[in-house]
């Protein structure tokens, strides 16, 4: 699953280099298992993520809206095409985990079709 996550985050510019890289790939990893995460995203997706990563949780939070924010700046167009709604601010973290998750749920092996 991991590598399917990467593969749609990386026509964002999402890659290594991101801090909040591999939180981001986990977070949303835990939303796939299980969208009920998303209604408690403090207790049941940061501070998941952050014991797992070994860190706070505010930091979980702030490095994904980092990741976010590349999203939007680099590839806004294909966001929109993933959320299948026209997105007109940049999405919060719990908007992002839902839009990347369920667009893998209804993608099996997604290959973004918009690039930038």
């Amino acid at each position: 699953m991991d590598t399917i996550i990467r593969n749609t985050l990386r026509p964002f510019g999402i890659t290594r280099n991101y801090r909040g890289y591999p939180q981001t790939v986990f977070a949303i990893a835990l939303v796939i298992e299980d969208e009920a995460r998303l209604r408690h995203i403090m207790a049941d997706i940061y501070e998941v993520v952050a014991e797992q990563i070994h860190c706070k949780a505010a930091n979980v939070e702030r490095n994904i809206r980092t990741v976010i924010l590349c999203a939007w700046r680099k590839n806004r167009a294909l966001l929109c095409e993933m959320a299948g709604y026209p997105v007109v601010t940049p999405p919060s973290v719990s908007q992002f985990l839902d839009v990347v998750a369920s667009y893998i749920q209804r993608n099996p092996f997604p290959v973004p079709a918009h690039q930038s």
